[in-house]
C-alpha cells in the first residue's frame, strides 16, 4: 500500500495534496485551510482561458441593461471552454443566475466566480471523502470529511474570486511550506 489513499485520488495534483494534508494530522487546520485556494486557482488556471475571462467580463458587462444578455451569449461562453473541464460551464450558469436577478459589471463577475469556486470545492470535497471510504476505511473518510468541513468555511474563496475577477489564475499556486523550525505542528 501506498502512503495514503490521497496517491490514487481521480483529481488533480493540488487536490492530492489537500487530501492528504485533511488526511494526515501533522498538519493543523491552518495547513488543510492554506491548501484549499491554491487547488481552486490551478483548476481555474487550467479551465478558464483569458478568452472566457474577457467574453465573461464583457457579457456581464455593466454597459449592458438589466437583462440584456442572451442564452446564446452564456453558449458561447460555454463553448469557449469546451474540452477543458466542468469549472466553466459552472461560472456560466452562475453569472446567468446573477444577470437574470440584476447584477450586472464586476459584482456579475464575482459573483459567478465565488459561486462556482464554492460550488467545486464542495464537489470536490464529496469525492474525496467517497475515495477514502472505498480505498480506506469509514473512520478515516469521517476524519477528512470533517477537517474538510471545518477547513472550507474559514479558506479566503470569496478573495480568490475578487482576484481572479480581475486578474488571471496562476498555474503554479501553492500553499505555503513551512521553512524555520519553530514552523512545524503546535506542541500540546
Amino acid at each position: 500500500m501506498s502512503d495514503g489513499p490521497h496517491r490514487t485520488l481521480p483529481l488533480r495534483h493540488a487536490w492530492k495534496q489537500l487530501a492528504k494534508r485533511a488526511d494526515k494530522h501533522a498538519y493543523d487546520s491552518e495547513d488543510v485551510i492554506d491548501a484549499i485556494c491554491p487547488a481552486l486557482e490551478r483548476d481555474c488556471a487550467l479551465e478558464l482561458t483569458k478568452d472566457f475571462m474577457n467574453k465573461l467580463r464583457a457579457v456581464c458587462g455593466s454597459g449592458q441593461l438589466f437583462g440584456e444578455y442572451t442564452d446564446a451569449d452564456i453558449e458561447a461562453l460555454k463553448r469557449l471552454v469546451a474540452g477543458r473541464g466542468s469549472l466553466g460551464g459552472v461560472v456560466a450558469d452562475f453569472a446567468a443566475e446573477a444577470l437574470a436577478a440584476g447584477g450586472t459589471g464586476d459584482d456579475a463577475v464575482r459573483y459567478a466566480l465565488d459561486q462556482a469556486l464554492h460550488d467545486r470545492m464542495m464537489r470536490n470535497a464529496r469525492s474525496m471523502e467517497e475515495h477514502y471510504l472505498r480505498e480506506s476505511s469509514a473512520r478515516r473518510a469521517t476524519d477528512v470529511r470533517s477537517r474538510l468541513e471545518n477547513a472550507i468555511p474559514k479558506a479566503p474563496i470569496n478573495a480568490l474570486a475578487d482576484k481572479l475577477a480581475t486578474a488571471p489564475a496562476s498555474s503554479t499556486a501553492a500553499p505555503p511550506k513551512h521553512q524555520g523550525v519553530d514552523d512545524g505542528v503546535a506542541m500540546p
